[in-house]
């Protein structure tokens, strides 16, 4: 997807609206709630293994594909507490991919990182590490669904650098303007699309 137009962003704009709008009490509660909680589940597994915070967070990244929230976690502890046990990948069972337990370990082992070269990872990254900083946004697939209003085949690998850029600065502004941090209202965005658009 190449840069979009300013037609295409008052859109995008206009379905974000609508989204934030159709979110009811439960789902604005559970979007406000969700990044802290995940940073306070991501900071008790720094203090309990002297890891820093944000390696943690690219554990918790490293370990998500095909694998439910709170399975994610239960594994990025045992990943961090196997490291810090001095065992390697292959005494860990996780519920994701060989090759992403390998990269856990790698991470913790100052081998690889999560940069920016991965807009969504990197954001989620910092998103769950600091929930606080107004500058990061995760543009996941949900999102982007909720951005063009319909469940589109579509992820933030495959819009380009340049829209996934241009949507996440609409977005923080859009919250900012609520008085809304972004991460938070990007997570009532998530929610309030994944419950009203996965029967379209």
């Amino acid at each position: 997807m190449k840069k979009l137009t300013k037609y295409k962003l008052k859109k995008i704009s206009k379905n974000l609206d609508y989204f934030f709008n159709l979110a009811n009490y439960n789902e604005i509660k559970q979007g406000l709630n969700w990044y802290n909680e995940a940073n306070n589940k991501v900071l008790k597994i720094s203090e309990n293994y002297n890891i820093d915070v944000f390696k943690v967070a690219q554990v918790v990244s490293a370990l998500s594909p095909r694998n439910k929230w709170e399975r994610n976690l239960q594994d990025a502890e045992a990943v961090c507490r196997a490291f810090k046990q001095g065992k390697g990948f292959e005494d860990v069972k996780v519920c994701t991919f060989t090759k992403n337990k390998i990269k856990a370990f790698r991470i913790l082992e100052d081998k690889v990182q999560i940069t920016d070269k991965s807009l969504k990872t990197y954001n989620f990254v910092n998103n769950i590490s600091y929930p606080d900083n107004n500058n990061f946004l995760t543009v996941d697939v949900w999102h982007l669904r909720a951005c063009f209003n319909k469940s589109i085949k579509i992820d933030s690998s495959s819009i380009g650098r340049i829209a996934y850029g241009q949507i996440k600065d609409l977005t923080i502004k859009k919250a900012l303007k609520l008085g809304i941090n972004p991460c938070k209202f990007q997570a009532i965005i998530w929610i309030t699309a994944q419950n009203n658009l996965t029967n379209k």
